[in-house]
């Protein structure tokens, strides 16, 4: 391909990375997390004060 023939070609979306990664298998896990971290600090700040 040359540089015209780049150029021309209309602008694809970035979708077709992220279409096999279901949310759902994402989202779950960074929730479990984070209210882990939470409940983490809670304890860490009780323990100092």
């Amino acid at each position: 391909m040359t540089e015209t023939e780049d150029k021309s070609k209309p602008n694809e979306p970035l979708t077709y990375e992220t279409r096999d990664i279901d949310p759902e298998h994402t989202l779950l896990p960074m929730l479990i997390a984070g209210l882990v971290l939470i409940v983490l600090g809670a304890i860490v700040v009780m323990v100092f004060v």
